[in-house]
């Protein structure tokens, strides 16, 4: 069995050969692209089902959404689900 390995192309490659370097990530290999011969981001494949997750773990506004949370959990600005859902019938 031949091993295969990653696939790097340049910003100049992904460019001219978009289709084609997005036909292979979403047949599942995913591409590392290179500026001035470094890395500088990769390209994986992504279903729709791991769509949420991404952008959970990506967008910088749910992580802030987040911190803050976190900040109020630590202060101890929280409520009970029993007294969450009490106020809510009032």
């Amino acid at each position: 069995m031949k091993e295969q390995t990653m696939r790097v192309a340049n910003t100049v490659e992904l460019k001219n050969k978009t289709n084609k370097i997005l036909k292979e990530v979403m047949k599942g290999n995913p591409v590392i692209i290179t500026y001035r011969g470094k890395p500088a981001a990769s390209i994986t494949p992504l279903t729709e089902n791991d769509l949420e997750d991404f952008v959970l773990e990506n967008s910088p506004m749910i992580q802030k959404m987040i911190g803050e949370a976190e900040k109020d959990i630590q202060a101890g600005k929280v409520v009970s689900l029993k007294e969450y859902l009490a106020g809510l019938n009032e």
